[in-house]
């Protein structure tokens, strides 16, 4: 029927006059395409308080970065301060995050008290972290490295150990001391977190599938039993890191989505079709996940289906000779309008 049908999300070259935006992801004038934001651009003035699990990891960390440039901004309804706030296992997490915001976000710094180091194997540690928060970004599966609890945190003895989760790798992460059946380890650090953060009051989650998932639908029967409001975000493309970036250069491909109602079946990608698709940056997706915490409506839960659309690459003009007053201060993520356009239809 049509309210179960997908909705595929495709925004044209031509609904745009221009690839630029001011920052907020919504554009008052460009398309007819355009919606009011339902998610925490619709309340600027209530700013949101976001928690990201893994944020050592690369995509991780420049979710972080993102967030961070957006909680500067008015009209993005994400909140500073304390926010957004690295949840991680270890204090190691921290080194890692800091090299790609130093790198990607001009020198920017996330100090001990924007991070929370937790026990994963106990929910309500997680919980008592995140209380005050308003949403959380979760990772199904996170590349994980087994490493010394950090002391004074949460060890019962000085040579205990843990997993490390990062979203989705860090480069240089020692793997070689996790089992290679880690299936039952990634359940559990996914349960123990939704758990907490519908115990803490969280009222969205937004939950990331990378490709080291071997079995989604166990995560999203996990979010459907726990009855917490999110938004599940996929992709069958291969991801692919610009090793160059930074957050001037913006988006660089208008992104196509496909809506699908929550709890519905969710199977593998299958590998050998996803080497024949057009990679999707990690840094573009990064950046769809700020947008949807800005544009979508967090009493509702979704999943959405994430590709790179052939022929539509988008550039800020960042780098080389750029036009006379060509600025970046008062944007989060240049062209992210673009990916506000897209998820303002599903």
């Amino acid at each position: 029927s049509a309210s179960i049908a997908a909705v595929i999300a495709f925004v044209g070259a031509d609904a745009f006059s221009t690839p630029r935006g001011h920052g907020i992801g919504i554009r008052r004038a460009s398309s007819s395409l355009y919606m009011a934001p339902k998610g925490s651009a619709a309340k600027p003035f209530e700013k949101k308080k976001i928690a990201v699990f893994g944020a050592g990891g690369y995509l991780g960390a420049v979710l972080f970065g993102f967030l961070q440039r957006a909680s500067s901004l008015y009209g993005t309804g994400i909140a500073g301060g304390p926010s957004p706030r690295m949840i991680c296992a270890t204090g190691g997490s921290s080194e890692a995050l800091n090299k790609v915001l130093g790198a990607s976000f001009k020198l920017a710094y996330a100090g001990e008290d924007l991070m929370r180091i937790v026990d994963t194997d106990d929910a309500n540690h997680i919980e008592e972290r995140l209380k005050s928060f308003d949403a959380a970004i979760l990772a199904t599966t996170y590349q994980l490295e087994r490493r010394s609890v950090t002391m004074n945190t949460y060890e019962k003895s000085p040579n205990d150990k843990t997993y490390e989760m990062y979203l989705d790798e860090r480069y240089g992460a020692w793997e070689n001391d996790v089992p290679s059946n880690d299936s039952d380890i990634h359940t559990s650090i996914f349960r123990h977190s939704v758990q907490a953060c519908k115990d803490a009051g969280l009222s969205h989650v937004v939950v990331v599938e990378t490709p080291r998932t071997e079995d989604p639908g166990k995560f999203s029967a996990i979010l459907e039993e726990e009855g917490i409001e999110y938004t599940y975000i996929r992709t069958g493309s291969p991801l692919k890191k610009d090793i160059t970036y930074t957050f001037e250069k913006g988006i660089t491909n208008r992104l196509g989505v496909v809506s699908l109602p929550a709890g519905s079946a969710l199977a593998s990608f299958d590998a050998r079709e996803m080497d024949n698709k057009l990679a999707v940056y990690r840094e573009d997706l990064a950046a769809l996940i700020v947008q949807c915490l800005m544009t979508l409506d967090w009493e509702e839960s979704r999943i959405l289906e994430v590709s790179a659309t052939p022929g539509s690459t988008v550039s800020s003009a960042y780098g080389g000779k750029m036009p006379k007053g060509l600025r970046f201060d008062k944007e989060w993520c240049p062209n992210s309008e673009l990916l506000g356009e897209v998820l303002s239809t599903v």
